[in-house]
C-alpha cells in the first residue's frame, strides 16, 4: 500500500510539473526551466524520504570542482538515479535517449533544457552527435552525467560498458568521476514496489582518459562494479541480509 501511494503521488507530481513548466519553454533562457527541473527532483527526493522512508545519502560531493564542466559516469540501477543527481548537482545536463522526444509533453522540455539526445542504436553518427552536443554543454560550464551501460541493471549485475564516456572525456579533455550506488535496493528498476531504508550514492575520485581506451574502460568498470557491490553488501549486512552477486543476467 505504501508503494502504491508513493507511485500515485510521484506520477501525479511529475505530470503537474510537466504542465506547470511548459510555459517556460517560451522564455529566451533555459535557466528558469533548469531551476524548475531541480526543484522537481528535490521534490521527488522529499517524497522518497517522507512517503517511502527511503533515506538517500550523497557522498563525495567535496570531490567535485566548484565550477566548470566535468563528467559523471554513473552506475544505473534505478529510475531515480538521474533524479537524485539532478537534485544535487547544479545545472547538470544528462544524456538521454532520443526516443523520449516522441512524448508530446517531454520533448519541448528536454530541448529547452538542452539535454543531450542520442540514438540508442549507436554508431559513428551517434558518437559524433554525442560529442558535439556535449561540447556545447562543456563550453557553458555544465557537468554531464552519462550511464556507460546504457540501460538499467539489477543490483549485482553488470552490463556491457560502452566507450562513449571515453570518447567524451578524451575529446573534451574532461575528468570522469565514477558514481557508485546501491539505490536499486530501494527503488528497483522493474518492480513498482519500493523498499524503505537507507541508500547511498557515492562520487569517487576522478579518472583521466589517456591513450588506451581499453584500459580506461576496464578501470572504470572495475571501480563502478566493485564499489557498487560493496555499498550493496554493506547495507544488506546492516539489515541482517546477505549479498549474493547473481551468476547470470536476469
Amino acid at each position: 500500500m505504501r508503494s502504491r501511494i508513493f507511485n500515485i503521488l510521484f506520477y501525479a507530481y511529475s505530470f503537474v510539473f510537466l504542465l506547470g513548466t511548459l510555459p517556460l519553454v517560451l522564455l529566451p533562457s533555459r535557466r528558469p526551466m533548469a531551476r524548475g527541473l531541480a526543484l522537481w527532483a528535490r521534490g521527488v527526493r522529499g517524497l522518497m524520504r517522507r512517503v517511502m522512508g527511503i533515506r538517500v545519502t550523497i557522498e563525495g560531493l567535496d570531490r567535485l570542482p566548484p565550477r566548470g564542466a566535468y563528467i559523471l559516469a554513473a552506475k544505473h540501477q534505478s529510475e531515480c538515479d538521474g533524479i537524485l543527481l539532478l537534485a544535487t548537482v547544479p545545472d547538470l545536463t544528462a544524456i538521454a535517449m532520443k526516443e523520449l522526444t516522441r512524448l508530446p509533453l517531454v520533448d519541448p522540455i528536454l530541448r529547452k533544457l538542452e539535454m543531450i539526445l542520442i540514438d540508442t542504436e549507436g554508431g559513428r553518427s551517434a558518437r559524433d552527435t554525442l560529442i558535439d552536443s556535449a561540447r556545447q554543454a562543456a563550453r557553458a560550464g555544465r557537468p554531464i552525467v552519462i550511464y556507460p551501460e546504457g540501460t538499467l541493471m539489477a543490483v549485482g549485475h553488470a552490463g556491457r560498458y560502452r566507450a562513449g564516456v571515453y570518447h567524451l572525456a578524451r575529446e573534451l579533455d574532461l575528468p570522469v568521476y565514477p558514481v557508485a550506488t546501491n539505490v536499486g535496493l530501494r527503488w528497483d528498476r522493474r518492480s513498482p514496489a519500493k523498499q524503505p531504508g537507507a541508500a547511498t550514492v557515492e562520487i569517487l575520485p576522478p579518472l583521466t582518459a589517456g591513450d588506451d581506451k581499453a584500459a580506461f574502460m576496464r578501470q572504470l568498470e572495475e571501480i563502478l562494479e566493485t564499489r557498487s557491490n560493496i555499498l550493496a553488501a554493506d547495507q544488506m549486512r546492516l539489515e541482517g541480509r546477505t549479498f549474493t552477486r547473481p551468476a547470470c543476467p536476469p
